[in-house]
């Protein structure tokens, strides 16, 4: 239920994004410019510990990336978004906070795919209900290699999807003889959602 309100408000706020970058577009003539806003909800394993098993891994995410140069197809971006994977019957929550470098190579003729790699790097603030062992911190390192694609509904609407490896460390712990990195997901992630393109003119 949290997740879906969660989503809820991701959706609301990129649609607010979405009409401010169109306004703003409005009053320029850059045509180079392109604003990507993505809202998508995910899932992944969740590796709690370097041996241990665990969890489906979920999450919703907002990002944004800035095409300054569509012939290069060079992004710059930032993402957040909510988290949330299970360890021995507790849950842990995370809040990202990620850079994004993206391409949007042009590998096919049709216009209304546009396929893309990501380069991620950020922090995952984690929060739980209790320590999950002594000296343990909620937060760590996020990283990661995605591709995905944009399928264009519209000329601003798009159906947004990513498949790759992400890792977002959370709950580490540098003294625990067994996992010095820490709980932590990563392996497979994948996500899906709505794109909302503004180009200025």
């Amino acid at each position: 239920m949290n997740t879906i309100k969660t989503l809820l408000l991701l959706v609301f706020i990129l649609l607010t994004l979405y009409t401010k970058a169109q306004e703003s577009s409005l009053q320029t003539k850059n045509t180079s410019n392109t604003v990507l806003i993505n809202c998508a909800f995910g899932m992944g394993t969740f590796a709690a510990g370097e041996n241990v098993g665990g969890s489906a891994f979920m999450g919703s995410s907002l990002s944004a990336d800035w095409m300054p140069n569509t012939r290069t197809g060079i992004t710059y971006g930032l993402e957040t978004g909510f988290l949330a994977g299970e360890f021995e019957h507790k849950t842990i929550y995370g809040i990202p906070a990620i850079f994004r470098l993206g391409w949007h190579p042009r590998l096919s003729k049709n216009e209304k795919v546009d396929y893309f790699v990501l380069a991620k790097t950020g922090w995952g603030f984690g929060v739980w209900g209790e320590k999950i062992d002594k000296d343990t911190q909620p937060n760590g390192i996020v990283g990661g290699l995605i591709f995905g694609a944009n399928y264009y509904l519209t000329t601003w609407l798009a159906v947004y999807t990513e498949l790759g490896y992400t890792y977002y460390g959370m709950a580490r712990s540098t003294n625990h003889p067994e996992n010095p990195l820490g709980y932590g997901s990563g392996k497979i992630y994948a996500s899906v959602g709505l794109s909302l393109k503004s180009a200025k003119h």
